[in-house]
């Protein structure tokens, strides 16, 4: 997904110790992105990141729950999957 989103010389620097699952690790990345990227990979890059942001805003709008319980709820759900570490 990186070099999807038109980075080159990807290499992980290190681990965060921040787990997600037991099954992934959390690190540091290090990459270099070109100044001149090929156009189709920009639009491949700009449109994961417009359907992040699509779904991240319409995760933590405002409705039944308010913003902040759904962050309280992420954070729970994130530790009991195990995330604490």
């Amino acid at each position: 997904m990186i070099r999807e989103a038109g980075f080159t010389d990807v290499e992980i620097v290190s681990e965060t110790g921040f787990n997600s699952s037991p099954l992934t690790k959390g690190v540091l990345i290090r990459a270099t992105r070109p100044t001149t990227v090929d156009s189709g990979r920009q639009e491949v890059s700009s449109d994961l990141l417009g359907k992040y942001d699509e779904f991240f805003n319409a995760v933590y709008s405002e409705g039944a729950i308010d913003r902040k319980t759904k962050h309280l709820i992420a954070l729970a759900a994130s530790l009991a999957a195990g995330c604490d570490s």
